[in-house]
C-alpha cells in the first residue's frame, strides 16, 4: 500500500460519544420547562430523525458554521408531537440543548483516544478531522484536550457540503496537498468513513468497538 501521509478521523462514534444519551439530555432539559418525555423513546426517535435527515445535498448545508435550523428540525422530530405546545417554550428548550452540546463536558472521550494521539506524534503524518458537525466542534475538541493534536479540521457546516459527498473528500486532499492514496480515513460509519473515501482513492479502516478501536490507525502506519 502507498505510504500514509495523513490520517483523517471522524469524530462522533470515533473519538467522542455523548456523556449522557441524547434522550436523557433532552428529558433533563425538558423537565426544567415542566415537560415530561421518556428518554429511551426520545433517543430512538432522535436516531431515526438523524437517519431520515441525512445525507443532505450541498445546497442544504450551511457554510457559516451555524447549523441551528437543521438541528432544530432534528430535535422537533425527536420529541412527541404535543410535548411543547408553547412555541416559545420549545425555542428556549432548543437553545439550551444546542448550547449544551457545545460544551466539552457534554461529551466523553473513548478510553484509548488520547494515548493513540500521543503515540502518533512519533510518526511523520498529518492529523485531521472530517466531520458532519458544525462550529461547536471547535470548543468541544479544544476543551477536551484533543484540539492540540488536530491542527486540520474539516467541518461540514463550515464547508457547505458533508460526507458522503465526494467533493468533501477531494477538498481535504486539495487543502492538505496530498495525493488521495496517501490519506487514511478512520471512522465508525461504513459509508461515510470507509466506502466513499475508498471510492475517491483514499485508504480507509473502520472503527468497530470493542473489537477494533483507534489503535487501528497506529497499526495501519506499521503495515499491520
Amino acid at each position: 500500500m502507498p505510504r500514509i501521509r495523513a490520517i483523517i478521523f471522524d469524530v462522533g462514534g470515533t473519538l467522542l460519544y455523548p456523556a449522557d444519551s441524547v434522550g436523557e439530555t433532552y428529558a433533563r432539559f425538558a423537565r426544567a420547562h415542566g415537560v415530561k418525555i421518556q428518554a429511551e423513546v426520545a433517543t430512538k426517535a432522535f436516531l431515526q430523525a438523524l437517519k431520515d435527515g441525512s445525507p443532505r445535498t450541498k445546497r442544504k448545508v450551511p457554510q457559516n458554521g451555524d447549523d441551528r435550523a437543521w438541528w432544530k428540525q432534528i430535535v422537533r422530530r425527536s420529541l412527541p408531537e404535543q410535548a411543547f405546545a408553547d412555541a416559545k417554550v420549545f425555542e428556549a428548550f432548543f437553545e439550551e440543548v444546542y448550547l449544551h452540546f457545545a460544551k466539552p463536558e457534554a461529551w466523553g472521550i473513548y478510553p484509548e483516544v488520547l494515548e493513540v494521539f500521543k503515540a502518533l506524534r512519533d510518526y511523520p503524518v498529518d492529523l485531521a478531522i472530517l466531520s458532519n458537525w458544525d462550529a461547536r466542534l471547535h470548543a468541544v475538541l479544544d476543551g477536551n484536550g484533543l484540539g492540540e493534536f488536530l491542527p486540520h479540521r474539516f467541518i461540514s457546516a463550515e464547508l457547505g457540503w458533508e460526507k458522503p459527498d465526494a467533493a468533501i473528500y477531494r477538498h481535504v486532499s486539495d487543502v492538505l496537498r496530498l495525493r488521495p492514496e496517501s490519506l487514511l480515513s478512520v471512522g465508525d460509519d461504513v459509508r461515510n468513513d470507509v466506502e466513499e473515501p475508498r471510492r475517491v482513492g483514499w485508504q480507509a479502516v473502520q472503527i468497530e468497538r470493542p473489537k477494533r478501536d483507534l489503535w487501528v490507525a497506529v497499526r495501519a502506519l506499521n503495515g499491520r
